[in-house]
């Protein structure tokens, strides 16, 4: 079996794949550890962009995976047993210290694949100041891998676009990757449909407490392997499509140069 974990490699074998030129960009992956309700483990947020990010590599020539973060910014869900929340300041300086890293070994291609909302602002924060600082990376920031299912999949997802915490999507494409931790006995639900709406251009600071009792918002009720699998495959699809596409513009965004 091919492996694709940086972790995984001897650095013996790592000095000999960039001596070869078999090593040219990496992704890097973000979770976090928090409820997702009570029919779901802590860990969907890394465990899917991990499952990604693997089966994205296996399928390129030159791409590693680097050890997924496990824990994010959480305060949002701090009501439910048992968040481990980093701050805001501590998510931007690992992945400022992460992409440092690779940058420093050669590796100025850089994938970030981020696997929790309470991430998003920390990590954009973190890939400028990076970008601030070594002009010659390029790094691509995949904020939400859940917006793209939810924009391809809109007919097979029941209810509120598959969307929510824990909900009908994430509970779907988590039984796909571990569906020894998700028991759907337990599943309500949780579809915030009394809650005032702002339009797209405004949003709420909201604690998860505030409109779920659970710590799960959607309706993992319709949750099935057969959509998580799908789910699976279309955001794959488009990590290894996005990566292809960069290797062959020899990753130059500006098609000037």
């Amino acid at each position: 079996m091919k492996k694709v974990f940086l972790n995984e490699f001897t650095a013996k074998e790592l000095k000999q794949m960039f001596e070869n030129n078999e090593i040219d960009s990496a992704i890097t992956v973000f979770g976090s550890c928090e409820s997702h309700g009570w029919h779901m483990p802590l860990g969907p947020d890394l465990f899917v962009p991990t499952e990604i990010a693997r089966q994205a590599a296996l399928r390129l020539d030159k791409t590693i995976v680097v050890p997924g973060v496990p824990f994010g910014t959480s305060i949002h869900y701090n009501q439910f047993p048992m968040s481990i929340t980093l701050r805001f300041d501590t998510t931007i300086a690992i992945a400022e210290d992460i992409f440092e890293s690779l940058i420093n070994n050669g590796i100025k291609h850089i994938v970030i694949l981020n696997g929790h909302d309470g991430n998003i602002p920390a990590l954009e924060i973190a890939a400028r100041n990076v970008k601030d600082r070594h002009k010659d990376a390029v790094l691509v920031y995949i904020p939400a891998w859940w917006e793209i299912t939810g924009e391809k999949m809109m007919e097979d997802f029941e209810v509120w676009n598959g969307l929510g915490h824990g909900g009908e999507g994430e509970t779907s494409i988590t039984m796909a990757v571990r569906p020894d931790l998700v028991h759907l006995e337990d599943a309500e639900s949780q579809v915030p449909n009394d809650v005032i709406r702002l339009g797209r251009f405004s949003t709420i600071i909201w604690d998860i407490k505030e409109i779920t009792k659970t710590g799960a918002t959607g309706d993992s009720t319709k949750a099935s392997m057969e959509k998580g699998k799908k789910m699976l495959q279309i955001v794959t699809d488009y990590v290894v499509e996005l990566i292809q596409e960069m290797e062959k513009n020899n990753w130059n965004y500006d098609l000037r140069k």
